[in-house]
């Protein structure tokens, strides 16, 4: 009798293993892993993508891999990770090209064209009657209005923010700051993270101060705030572009059809993003009203009978 119940009991322990390993098995459902990277649009368009993956095609489901850049492009060339919907990856050449030239990583095309980066002032300052800086159009301008963005903690010199400590763009902050001989009349700032870049330009912004320093889009942040780039502070148009795995192009070669498909622009994403912030909306909630107000753009991605799914579904 002891050593029947012992038999059941490594049975009941043993069938749910072999029941879920059957089933991974027999390809029931297949787990697409997303990058889910810190940044809002990125994890929008993950679930802009997963909803349409669950309910317009049938055997897949989603998932979603937190944390930062480097880490999950190294996941994605393992395997770990399925898809990256927005790469950047011009911002880290070097470690997206060995990927890709490995073919491990295979580039699907652009999300979004050319998405902006370089150094913004706020619109009011430097256009319209009672403009503080009418003349401020470039970055060799600055000088000229230092005393207007008056760093606090070094009052005889002007503030532009950099960027951000660890990001790799800094070094081209860097660069336009030297070009321009700036040290002579501004420090070169540096925020602790990305919502510390954006406070100030809000902070800033909503006391109708001045304001000069890196950002990028598409954010909800230059999604509502009417912001001008400064000539000569350009960076070199971003790859943003959606990155898979390369076994994605045998266990789900019809996702990878509809991600070839998949574009939008930054004014979209611009705008499902100042839309997220003003209505305080998650992720989730962002993607489902990207997908319902947004069927001209989205409806080109995919079949008739794949959008007639995901109408039903929303």
């Amino acid at each position: 009798m002891q050593k029947f119940l012992v038999m059941v009991i490594m049975v009941l322990i043993i069938m749910p293993v072999t029941v879920f390993s059957a089933g991974q098995q027999d390809g029931d459902v297949q787990t697409i892993v997303f990058a889910d990277v810190s940044w809002d649009s990125v994890q929008v368009h993950n679930r802009i993508v997963a909803f349409i993956m669950e309910n317009g095609f049938d055997g897949y489901k989603a998932d979603y891999m937190p944390g930062d850049t480097l880490p999950l492009a190294n996941g994605l060339v393992q395997g770990d990770i399925d898809v990256n919907m927005e790469s950047w990856h011009s911002n880290w050449l070097e470690v997206y090209k060995e990927g890709i030239d490995s073919g491990n990583m295979v580039d699907l095309g652009k999300n979004m064209p050319d998405a902006p980066q370089g150094w913004w002032v706020p619109r009011y300052l430097v256009e319209g009657s009672g403009a503080a800086a009418p003349d401020l159009k470039s970055v060799a301008d600055l000088p000229k209005y230092a005393d207007l963005f008056t760093d606090p903690e070094d009052r005889s010199k002007g503030l532009v923010y950099g960027g951000v400590a660890g990001w790799s763009q800094m070094k081209v902050s860097e660069g336009i700051f030297n070009k321009f001989n700036l040290e002579e009349t501004f420090n070169l700032g540096i925020a602790g993270s990305g919502a510390a870049l954006a406070g100030t330009m809000v902070g800033a912004y909503e006391k109708k101060e001045a304001w000069c320093g890196y950002y990028w889009a598409p954010t909800a942040v230059l999604g509502r705030l009417d912001m001008v780039r400064l000539i000569g502070s350009e960076y070199e148009a971003a790859d943003v572009n959606i990155l898979v795995n390369k076994s994605m192009l045998e266990k789900a070669p019809e996702i990878v059809e509809f991600l070839k498909k998949y574009s939008t622009t930054v004014a979209d994403n611009n705008e499902f993003l100042a839309k997220m912030s003003n209505e305080d909306w998650n992720t989730q909630q962002t993607a489902e009203w990207f997908l319902k107000n947004k069927e001209n753009v989205w409806t080109k991605w995919v079949s008739d009978e794949v959008v007639s799914k995901i109408k039903e579904a929303l």
